[in-house]
């Protein structure tokens, strides 16, 4: 029977590495964008209109159009500005389109464009860099972790070499016993310790403040501070009512496509927090657990 199991040997060191470093960062958008995708809900949208698709192509294209077709009825699709703009720098027509190679040119007055925030700007681009200082702080604590198992520089003669890379490579691969033959020469072999300092601990807590910080940035309520320090009332309140404003610059948006779109068709569309922020008491100088 032929073996599934993973084996360090069948893979170059360079490309083992960069394969580690596309899922750890992929790990981390995924997580990202799962927790962006799922904090508005949208109620009393018509039938043929997919609610996951609103927010995934929000997150992906910052704004979308809400409009009527003769042929499909009420549609909601990517677009793009189209023609010149008005007095107020707005354009006078969006060219709407669907991967299905739907495209229509549609006035603005005749759809509602729902935004992600009042610059259009997807999501994705606000969490990209968040994800990629997460990554390099996870892979660097993951080297910082097998520095301490191998702090070691091996200097042997170049015939010995391929034989050494091999015994390490088992030794990588947490081998209980690694055997040599009579013929292994240990003699020219000088180890030295290069001693690299334990420092895996204070990258995790700096990648816990970054992955907080991205919460924040979404209004999502977290526990942002160490459990063992204690914060007053006011601090808690400075920080819900940051989390709020994070909140309102994506749900206003959407809360005012909502009143156009109702405007303009007379649909009662509404979107809310999935999860309310919690209120807490405005209280100066009580100490909070």
């Amino acid at each position: 029977m032929q073996s599934n199991s993973f084996s360090v040997s069948n893979f170059d060191k360079f490309n083992e590495s960069a394969r580690l470093n596309n899922r750890t960062y992929n790990h981390y958008y995924t997580r990202m964008k799962m927790l962006a995708t799922i904090l508005y809900k949208w109620e009393g949208l018509p039938d043929v209109i997919p609610k996951r698709f609103i927010e995934n192509n929000l997150f992906y294209y910052g704004e979308l159009a809400f409009f009527y077709d003769d042929k499909y009825g009420y549609m909601v699709t990517k677009c793009t500005q189209s023609g010149k703009l008005n007095i107020y720098d707005e354009p006078i027509c969006y060219h709407c389109y669907g991967n299905n190679g739907y495209q229509k040119d549609v006035k603005t007055e005749d759809c509602v464009i729902i935004r992600n925030n009042f610059d259009s700007i997807p999501t994705t681009f606000l969490i990209e860099l968040f994800c990629l200082r997460l990554y390099e702080l996870e892979r660097t604590i993951d080297v910082n972790i097998k520095q301490q198992k191998t702090p070691l520089l091996i200097q042997c003669e170049e015939s010995q070499r391929m034989t050494l890379k091999n015994l390490m490579m088992k030794y990588d691969g947490n081998t209980p016993f690694i055997y040599g033959n009579k013929s292994l020469d240990l003699s020219g072999i000088t180890v030295f310790k290069t001693d690299a300092p334990y420092v895996a601990d204070k990258l995790f807590t700096l990648k816990e403040a970054k992955w907080t910080e991205c919460l924040d940035m979404l209004g999502i309520n977290n526990a942002n501070t160490d459990k063992k320090e204690r914060l007053v009332t006011d601090e808690v309140n400075s920080n819900n009512q940051l989390l709020s404003f994070e909140s309102e610059t994506m749900l206003a948006c959407r809360q005012i496509a909502c009143e156009e779109i109702k405007q303009k068709f007379g649909l009662d569309i509404t979107c809310e927090l999935r999860v309310q922020p919690k209120e807490e008491p405005i209280d100066g100088g009580e100490e909070v657990e």
